[in-house]
């Protein structure tokens, strides 16, 4: 590929950026969907999740939110 100018080393840096970009939070949200939260913490979280996506995604698996009981 770099006989027509492409670099291969940085076209997988790319990649793996836009995968992680894209999919962690994808992945944080199928997850939260499952659990049985209130609806404003729900709201809480998808907001963070979506507003900024690496660092909500991260904070929501160290934290891991519990469902609440009543």
């Amino acid at each position: 590929m770099e006989a027509i100018g492409i670099n291969t080393g940085l076209l997988l840096i790319q990649l793996i950026f836009v995968i992680v970009t894209i999919g962690f939070p994808v992945i944080t949200l199928f997850d939260l969907r499952k659990k049985k939260l209130s609806g404003i913490i729900l709201g809480i979280w998808v907001l963070i999740i979506c507003a900024i996506p690496v660092i909500g995604s991260l904070a929501y698996w160290i934290i891991k939110p519990s469902p609440e009981t009543k």
